[in-house]
């Protein structure tokens, strides 16, 4: 999925929660409307910033499902949050602000969520990096058939078992 078929799935889903959860809320502020900004490429993932009037938050949807369960942004870890609703699919949430009541404007949020998407984009990137590096060693070793106990590895001629003619079953 790209980024912007991304980020306009996450509109079009919360504009219809805000309508339909949130319209009567007294928690909801009334002057933030839904909106995407930072919408953009954390290494293989599309992320956005969602501004509601519930709360704002930057949310990724990794091709392989896979982010850690928390995110390291400026001094601070935060938690990383799974949902799966079909209209997105299943993406990552990380709640960058939870208390939005104190905006007066949507400009006033949009300027808060700017520089927090970026901070967010860049934490996933380098997540997402790590995971990536990460299974591509264990590929990798698997592939040079290493015991992960004894870190030891085969030659890749027998990656696999024994070369042919040469296991348990060849005759002599």
């Amino acid at each position: 999925m790209s980024p912007a078929e991304f980020g306009a799935k996450v509109t079009t889903y919360f504009e219809g929660v805000d309508r339909d959860v949130f319209s009567d809320d007294p928690a909801a502020n009334p002057a933030l409307a839904v909106e995407v900004v930072g919408v953009g490429m954390a290494h293989d993932t599309p992320v956005v910033a969602l501004i509601a009037p519930w709360t704002l938050c930057g949310l990724a949807i990794p091709p392989d499902g896979r982010l850690p369960t928390s995110l390291r942004i400026g001094p601070a870890n935060y938690p990383v949050l799974r949902n799966d609703v079909d209209a997105i699919g299943s993406y990552f949430a990380v709640i960058l602000v939870p208390d939005v009541s104190g905006y007066l404007r949507q400009q006033d949020a949009r300027a808060v969520a700017g520089p927090l998407a970026e901070k967010f984009r860049v934490a996933v990137e380098k997540a997402r990096e790590e995971l990536t590096e990460v299974a591509d060693r264990d590929r990798r070793s698997l592939l040079l058939g290493a015991t992960p106990s004894a870190g030891q590895t085969r030659s890749p001629a027998t990656a696999f078992g024994n070369p042919i003619g040469t296991g348990p079953d060849s005759r002599s």
